[in-house]
């Protein structure tokens, strides 16, 4: 039996698509390397629908299974090459956003320290409330510094909350920007 117009048409649409993409998107060697095993598989696979003994076809079938596993195994580790270049991009990037927030907050607890803590003048600083206070103080800093990227999802809500409210003038005063 002979390739029927409907396998021939289908396999020129997908040969000129598969181009179409090369061109388009095609950045080295091993992407015009690939154009033509992917290219040579539909091609196989069409032969594989004409008149050929049945031995023949069971041939072609193993022939067309291996090509199209080589393909799934150099697609997984292109895949895989991807993933990890994107991870280790992440990571240097939340890297970096760590080191900023780390002295951020070394910044603003110097600020805090050289301010006297937060200790008004009228009160003594050895007053049981000023050792709440400091204990308070620690364990806010503690957890600020042993979950950084929580703390700073946390603040990052919390200003959503406040632009989303309309209280961003409240803040900026608090804050003493106004």
């Amino acid at each position: 039996m002979a390739i029927t117009d409907r396998i021939r048409a289908e396999a020129v649409r997908t040969i000129k698509g598969i181009q179409s993409y090369y061109e388009k998107y095609g950045e080295d060697h091993e992407d015009a390397e690939e154009m033509e095993h992917r290219i040579s598989r539909i091609e196989a696979t069409m032969e594989g629908c004409n008149g050929l003994s049945q031995e023949d076809k069971v041939q072609k079938t193993a022939e067309n299974l291996f090509e199209l596993t080589c393909s799934q195994e150099r697609l997984f580790d292109s895949m895989r090459k991807e993933i990890k270049l994107l991870r280790d991009e992440n990571n240097k990037e939340f890297d970096i956003l760590r080191a900023e927030v780390r002295e951020g907050l070394e910044d603003v607890i110097k600020k805090i320290e050289d301010s006297g803590s937060g200790r008004s003048a009228a009160r003594p600083a050895k007053s049981p409330s000023g050792s709440d206070e400091s204990m308070k103080f620690k364990l806010v800093y503690k957890l600020i510094s042993e979950h950084p990227v929580v703390t700073l999802n946390a603040f990052i809500f919390v200003l959503i909350l406040v632009f989303v409210s309309g209280h961003f003038e409240a803040l900026t005063k608090l804050c003493g920007m106004q």
